[in-house]
């Protein structure tokens, strides 16, 4: 099973979208009982979902709205 730094990696980068059906396996194993890793891939992908509202570019006068909203999703809701 993979190490919590591993996972981290895995997700955060590429690797995981390109990983085959057994890498990928052995992450979904992993994030089922590791909280901690489970937080984090959430908190990724409502960053990701954020920037992709926000568009390519944010203003200043945007940035505390921003993270309003990255705080609000975050939290749940």
């Amino acid at each position: 099973m993979y190490r919590c730094s591993e996972v981290i990696r895995l997700i955060a980068s590429d690797e995981y979208q390109t990983a085959g059906p057994f890498k990928k396996l052995r992450i979904r194993l992993h994030l089922a009982m590791c909280r901690h890793c489970t937080r984090y891939l959430r908190q990724l992908r409502a960053l990701a979902a954020t920037l992709r509202e926000a568009g390519s570019t944010v203003l200043p006068s945007e940035i505390e709205a921003a993270k309003a909203q990255i705080l609000q999703q975050l939290s749940g809701k």
